[in-house]
């Protein structure tokens, strides 16, 4: 089963019990008097770097905070009590299941350089026969907490647990991050500790991924669309689940995973209107990227009954009413694909690009998978 994050809020609150002080909050709403540390909860990695974590907040300036974040996407916070500590004090500790037991990986010095220095990663296997007192000897951990820790760790379902940074003050352990994925199978035996309503779910849907969702929800064909960097240089118009892999996976094999600005596919025999409905959300993300040099892939595999000629009639409808924004901004069109009335969309595509002056390359099915892609990537790597 998928293995799935919890809120760290949840996560904590699983882990502490009552002795957990921290306060989920929704935009607009602050926390009590004191001296807070506000994040963003919805799984994100290295939030400090990113500018999702603010510390020593007061609760009047919570709520800008929240303001800011929520026009980014995200709409999950939590603020916990600041604890004044040394860089010094903080740890790393992580759990994780694996087939011999459960993976303890520990480091006397933590925080967010951490994955900078794995040589100073210290690993244990627990197993049903370890002795967890020798490891709570070993590791500085109070024997107390390592032992809670493990049990809510088997009891909840918990595939992964990471502590980052862990404080340990006297008697005292304080968890200032904690992230935890769990088997999204495993709700059905916990009996409530824990509901698909923890699970975070990222940021908010981009503007395009909903209308695409909604324009799903009208067809038996398959319109999906996934947005991946907003700034991206190659932006793709993929058909078919299998073949659509291939090609992105080929242009992260070539290194350009970072430059991949969507993912998706459309299948499964759309209509001529439902296929420029989903290219001109495409064409628009493609449009507003400040990626210097940009590509726009349409390709796939063979397909058994979409019409390409079909197909590609509705991309040009969508292509038509941006070309002369296309040749403005330099973007050039590379194509793979084939199936029924392959000759005819390729031909009538390769004579409207050229007239557009968007010709990048076009390739019929006797043409490798990755040609179009290999094309776009030559165009936009300097």
């Amino acid at each position: 089963m998928p293995r799935v994050k919890l809120t760290e809020h949840k996560a904590k609150n699983l882990i502490l019990g009552e002795a957990y002080t921290g306060v989920a909050l929704g935009v607009g709403d602050t926390a009590p008097e004191g001296t807070w540390v506000v994040k963003v909860d919805q799984g994100v990695k290295k939030r400090m770097k990113q500018g999702l974590v603010k510390v020593k907040v007061s609760p009047k300036e919570i709520p800008s905070a929240l303001s800011e974040w929520s026009q980014k996407g995200f709409s999950r916070f939590i603020a916990e009590p600041f604890l004044p500590h040394e860089s010094s004090d903080e740890q790393y500790l992580s759990l994780e299941r694996v087939r011999e037991g459960i993976r303890l990986l520990y480091a006397k010095e933590g925080g967010i350089e951490i994955e900078e220095h794995p040589e100073k990663v210290k690993s244990h296997l627990i197993t049903k026969d370890a002795n967890i007192a020798n490891i709570a000897q070993e590791t500085g951990i109070p024997d107390s907490f390592l032992t809670h820790l493990l049990d809510t760790f088997n009891k909840m379902h918990f595939a992964f647990l990471e502590i980052n940074p862990l404080v340990i003050l006297g008697d005292q352990v304080h968890l200032l991050d904690a992230a935890v994925l769990v088997d999204s199978a495993g709700e059905f035996f916990v009996r409530g500790e824990w509901t698909e309503d923890d699970v975070v779910e990222g940021r908010s849907a981009h503007e395009a991924e909903e209308k695409v969702a909604s324009l799903q929800k009208t067809t038996p064909a398959s319109l999906k669309l996934s947005v991946l960097n907003e700034d991206g240089s190659l932006f793709f118009l993929l058909s078919g689940g299998g073949g659509s892999i291939v090609i992105a996976d080929e242009a992260a094999l070539q290194g350009q995973g970072e430059a991949i600005g969507n993912y998706g596919e459309y299948s499964g025999g759309p209509t001529r209107e439902e296929t420029y409905l989903y290219a001109k959300e495409v064409l628009a993300l493609m449009l507003s990227s400040k990626a210097k040099k940009k590509a726009l892939v349409i390709a796939g595999g063979v397909a058994n009954f979409t019409d390409v000629a079909k197909t590609f009639a509705g991309i040009r409808d969508a292509l038509t009413e941006v070309a002369d924004e296309l040749k403005a901004q330099g973007i050039k069109i590379f194509i793979r694909r084939g199936g029924p009335n392959e000759s005819k969309g390729l031909t009538d595509m390769k004579a409207f690009l050229e007239t557009q002056g968007l010709l990048g390359s076009v390739h019929g099915s006797d043409a490798v998978i990755t040609s179009a892609v290999d094309d776009a990537i030559h165009f936009v790597t300097p």
